[in-house]
């Protein structure tokens, strides 16, 4: 063992002749432990939460969207799209129109995107993790009836269950000029049943988002046969970036192919500027936790001033001296840490395991991440090593 390290190491649990100076140490490693368990545990939370939110977007967006380079409709009989179906790599393939409209129910009201898909979308979301009540089959009427789903944020705005009974109106914008005399005749009106009712956990979609059968949509807006406003595509997990580059090979001319993470690009950017703005405001906490072992490491060498001189005697050159002390301060940091990464890696771990912490009826997700880990201890080693660095060069200084 290298004898610098022998000697912070005896220095540093050999009962020192101020009781102070033992506390101060201790409090030095108390506080970067605290930092470092609050570090990890804080970045699990956010991960946790980022892969819930994953999971809810990954159960209702499709694998790979296709929109229009320009405008915002196209053709549906597209000889390129056809060519692109016709190459059936993909597990599900689904006809989407998206319109503005108002939803209206007894005496509520509120506007809302309507969404038309055809008869495979079943095939593209997963609609037994999402549905709060009912069920999204609607491309099937009931006696004749028009079905569709709502988001849970607007049943619960307008005051709506699924219900088959009393039908909710959908008033459809006509693409023609206004008429400002009679207000009604620039909507054409359709009735629905509210046939089910789904949670994705995000407001754009379970406040705003009417679910229905692409033929009622091009009924209710009077659309072509072939108008679509995007194509919806289902592929396995692990071939999506494949089938990604064919369809890019085909379609970039004209259109955009966006996976699940592009299609949700600003939630994810917003997560992760959260997650490392939460980071370097707690990195700054324990930046101050780490001024605690300036002073312990202080008054450490005033202390050892007989043991310096001792050394001086021996041969020590003042570089070895110096580093024997930037040891002695990086080794208070160092066990802070490691006391803290087990305390937080422990709390995260617990919590995965046996879900003590609850929101409701819900486990509250928590996801540890190695990489996490590792930046964690590398940021608090180097605030420890520069403060131990810091203290020894001004007291050398000063003599």
């Amino acid at each position: 063992m290298n004898y610098k390290l022998f000697i912070a190491i005896r220095y540093l649990f050999s009962k020192k002749r101020h009781n102070t100076i033992n506390l101060i140490t201790w409090v030095s490693m108390m506080g970067v432990a605290i930092g470092t368990m609050a570090l990890i545990a804080v970045l699990s939370v956010v991960n946790g939460f980022e892969r819930f939110v994953q999971d809810s977007f990954s159960a209702f967006d499709p694998s790979l969207k296709i929109l229009p380079r320009e405008g915002k409709a196209f053709s549906s009989q597209d000889s390129l799209l056809q060519k692109t179906k016709a190459l059936k790599i993909h597990t599900a393939w689904c006809e989407v129109i998206e319109q503005d409209g108002l939803i209206a129910f007894k005496d509520q009201q509120t506007p809302a995107i309507i969404k038309g898909v055809d008869y495979n979308y079943g095939n593209i979301i997963n609609s037994e993790t999402i549905m709060w009540d009912g069920s999204m089959d609607f491309n099937n009427s009931y006696d004749n009836q028009n079905l569709a789903a709502i988001g849970i944020g607007m049943a619960e705005h307008i005051n709506s269950g699924v219900d088959l009974v009393q039908p909710l109106t959908l008033y459809a914008p006509k693409n023609r000029k206004v008429n400002l005399a009679r207000p009604d005749a620039n909507f054409t009106q359709t009735t629905f049943y509210n046939n089910g009712i789904f949670c994705v956990m995000q407001p754009k979609y379970d406040d705003n988002l009417v679910v229905m059968s692409i033929d009622l949509v091009r009924e209710a807006y009077q659309l072509t046969e072939d108008y679509v406003t995007s194509i919806e595509v289902k592929c396995t997990d692990e071939k999506i970036q494949s089938i990604k580059k064919q369809f890019n090979n085909i379609l970039s001319e004209k259109y955009i192919i966006l996976d699940q993470y592009e299609q949700q690009a600003d939630f994810y950017r917003i997560t992760k500027i959260e997650k490392w703005t939460t980071f370097m405001i707690l990195c700054f906490i324990v930046m101050i936790a780490t001024f605690n072992i300036i002073g312990s490491l202080s008054m450490i060498i005033i202390e050892k001033k007989e043991d310096i001189s001792l050394f001086n005697s021996l041969g020590a050159t003042r570089n070895d001296i110096q580093k024997l002390f930037i040891i002695e301060g990086t080794l208070i940091s160092a066990l802070g840490m490691i006391i803290g990464a087990i305390l937080g890696i422990s709390i995260v771990l617990i919590q995965q395991h046996f879900g003590l912490i609850t929101t409701g009826t819900q486990i509250y997700p928590v996801e540890l991440q190695l990489f996490d880990v590792v930046v964690v201890i590398a940021i608090v080693l180097l605030m420890g090593f520069l403060s131990s660095l810091y203290t020894v060069k001004k007291m050398r200084s000063e003599e």
